[in-house]
């Protein structure tokens, strides 16, 4: 693919979701001390309140998507960013438990809305061929500005005051509104008009689909893997330095980084994605043997298995994606692609809002069998997606090429 794909629109879309990201980063580094300490909310409140607007912005994906594919997807991508805009500048005016979650769920509405809207607005904006690469490219983009908002969010941290918090909220307040007025650079987008026959909510009748799209929630575990699982288990369970988790999370975001976008290269394809996808179950079940035989073992043994055992997710989760993501746009069709990320996306979300119950009872309350358990799922799923896309090519004509939107 050449650099042309990465101006005009594409362009404006990159910085944008740039410009968001490091506001995010800001955003998660500070939100629980800033809930807890400036609003004065409990640590339970504030978990309740969060667990219920994640729900209300999974189930929010497949109406926001369906909507954006009847209207056209720039005005309303403008409009979820405008929403968490919003969110973020009333939360510093906010001393009770039933305003905060309002304002939560509204803000998660519009980030879980903005993921459908936002594909559906890249089907249009870029060819077909080139839509997972995109896509790619700006998850390499989102990583990065997730790094610097939370390394910059440091600063406030170290002060610990309320002055401090509530300027990370408002900051990522402001790298909101940013967004939405470079996304007004994108010119506006015409819906593709639906097809005669075709039925409402028609994804979620789409068998094969689905069942890819949940395959791919399990596959992502691996995700939560690093995040989630690794920091209590580097702590409670090897020999390694403490210091040493830091170094592992740079080591992954940079893999994301540096190679997201190369790892598209010869995902062209539903096929090509399966086998994407079949690798990153077998990467993931390298990567979890391997951590598991980081217990036991003296500290530079463990150092060096813990990093061994994130490069292997880290490259697992490259296919994972590139994927996911070409299973997502190649397999909906182009009436319907906000309908159809939004259904990807619920899937995927249903899935993984089990993730922590699971990965922690089986890494951290059983330990090393568990490892090799989590893994074996994860390549087993992997496995499956083959004759299910199989099944998916048997059920439908691929999508035709439609023209994006110009790039001059």
């Amino acid at each position: 693919m050449t650099t042309d794909v990465f101006r005009g629109p594409v362009r404006f879309l990159t910085i944008a979701s740039f410009v968001t990201t490091v506001g995010s980063g800001l955003y998660l580094a500070g939100s629980m001390l800033f809930f807890t300490r400036v609003v004065g909310l409990s640590v339970s409140g504030v978990g309740t309140g969060l667990a219920i607007a994640t729900v209300a912005g999974i189930l929010s994906g497949l109406p926001l998507g369906a909507v954006a594919d009847r209207v056209g997807p720039r005005g309303l991508y403008v409009a979820t960013q405008a929403v968490q805009a919003t969110a973020m500048f009333l939360f510093p005016m906010t001393h009770s438990f039933a305003v905060f979650l309002v304002l939560v769920t509204v803000a998660a509405i519009g980030q879980r809305g903005a993921q459908a809207v936002g594909g559906a607005l890249i089907a249009r904006i870029s060819e077909p061929g080139e839509r997972t690469r995109v896509r790619s490219h700006l998850r390499a983009v989102t990583n990065l500005g997730m790094g610097i908002g939370a390394a910059a969010a440091g600063v406030a941290l170290q002060l610990d005051s309320t002055a401090g918090y509530t300027l990370l909220i408002l900051a990522n307040g402001l790298s909101f509104l940013a967004a939405a007025g470079l996304l007004l650079k994108i010119p506006s987008v015409e819906p593709v008009p639906r097809p005669p026959g075709a039925r409402r909510m028609e994804a979620m009748r789409d068998g094969p689909y689905l069942a890819l799209s949940l395959l791919c929630g399990v596959i992502a575990f691996q995700y939560d893997v690093v995040s989630l699982v690794l920091p209590l288990w580097l702590v409670s369970h090897t020999e390694a330095p403490r210091w040493w988790l830091s170094a592992l999370l740079v080591v992954n975001t940079a893999v994301v980084v540096l190679f997201q976008v190369r790892a598209t290269r010869w995902v062209r394809g539903p096929l090509p994605a399966s086998t994407a996808l079949r690798g990153a179950g077998f990467l993931s079940l390298a990567g979890c043997i391997v951590l598991a035989l980081a217990a036991g073992v003296s500290a530079p043994v463990a150092a060096t298995l813990l990093l061994v055992g994130v490069l292997l997710l880290s490259s697992g989760e490259l296919g994972l994606a590139a994927g996911a993501f070409e299973i997502s746009f190649v397999l909906a069709p182009e009436h319907a692609q906000g309908q159809y990320q939004g259904a990807f996306n619920l899937a995927d979300g249903v899935v993984r809002a089990a993730s922590p119950v699971v990965l922690t009872a089986l890494c951290l309350q059983w330990g090393r069998p568990g490892w090799v358990v989590l893994g074996i799922v994860l390549a087993l799923c992997g496995l499956a997606t083959r004759p299910l896309t199989r099944w998916a090519l048997r059920t439908r004509t691929l999508p035709a090429t439609t023209s994006p939107v110009p790039v001059g």
